[in-house]
């Protein structure tokens, strides 16, 4: 794996060491504010069987595995093959994969999703993802798990060798930060899910051309929400830790699916609101 980052690399073994944050106050933290950490805390070690909390650079090798990087969030799944994620503190990311009959998505970003989130990225490396996508989810348990408005998967493209069009109804094209999206829907039946096997919606948007290596840009998630909207297509909740594997999550990902050949990808991302 080629390692584009200067710090020493923690390796997670298999079995992993869980950890999660205190919630403990500080002298700067207010009563409301370390009740509010507390509580997101407790609701998150539900996935302790697969989240981890590390405060310098680390490797992920686990075939299923979400946690922090100082205060970045990642997921890391695959269902065979072999893949690694590497992540530091400051959100530089790195996804080397080999090739293979299998299925991998993982990356950084947080533990959930927020419509008006202006999410700032950088990629350096692409040997040939199928996608690099801003991905999430929402979810409401309160609705029916036989319609698939209750569980969505969302891709904001900016880097692809698979065209997903090809297999989702249109929806509309609208212009977001001066770039040009064509929005598209399509829907799993009982594939996996941050809720086990269920049948779900994924909400797609295409740019126009893809995003180039080397510069910075930055993606105004509520454009996406509300094109995605205007053609009655609405994301659940994406602040939901109800799901049973895995929070609603929302990260800058790398995926690839039977890779035909050895890969690297590799880019930051940030939180371009907070700046």
């Amino acid at each position: 794996m080629k390692n584009v980052f200067r710090k020493t690399t923690i390796f997670l073994a298999m079995s992993g060491l869980l950890s999660c944050a205190t919630g403990e106050k500080t002298p700067e933290t207010t009563e409301a504010e370390a009740n509010t950490e507390a509580s997101t805390t407790n609701a998150i070690e539900k996935y302790e069987a697969y989240t981890q909390k590390f405060s310098e650079e680390t490797l992920i090798t686990q075939n299923h595995a979400t946690g922090h990087v100082g205060d970045y969030f990642f997921t890391h799944w695959k269902d065979g093959g072999a893949a690694s994620l590497t992540l530091n503190p400051e959100g530089e990311f790195s996804v080397s994969w080999e090739g293979g009959g299998y299925n991998y998505v993982g990356g950084p970003g947080w533990h959930f999703g927020d419509k008006d989130r202006v999410i700032g990225y950088r990629f350096n490396e692409d040997s040939g993802a199928s996608y690099i996508t801003l991905y999430g989810w929402g979810y409401d348990e309160t609705m029916s798990t036989s319609n698939p408005e209750h569980l969505v998967e969302y891709y904001i493209l900016q880097r692809w060798t698979y065209d997903p069009s090809q297999d989702g109804i249109y929806g509309k094209t609208f212009t977001s930060n001066g770039v040009e999206y064509s929005t598209y829907r399509s829907v799993r039946e009982q594939k996996p899910s941050i809720n086990g096997p269920s049948t779900f919606y994924q909400y797609w948007s295409k740019p126009t051309e893809q995003r180039e290596l080397g510069e910075d840009y930055e993606i105004i998630f509520s454009d996406h929400v509300e094109a995605w909207a205007d053609t009655g297509w609405i994301i659940p909740d994406m602040d939901n830790l109800n799901a049973s594997d895995d929070p609603t999550y929302q990260v800058m990902a790398v995926e690839v699916f039977n890779p035909g050949n050895d890969g690297t990808a590799s880019g930051r991302v940030w939180d371009a609101g907070a700046e």
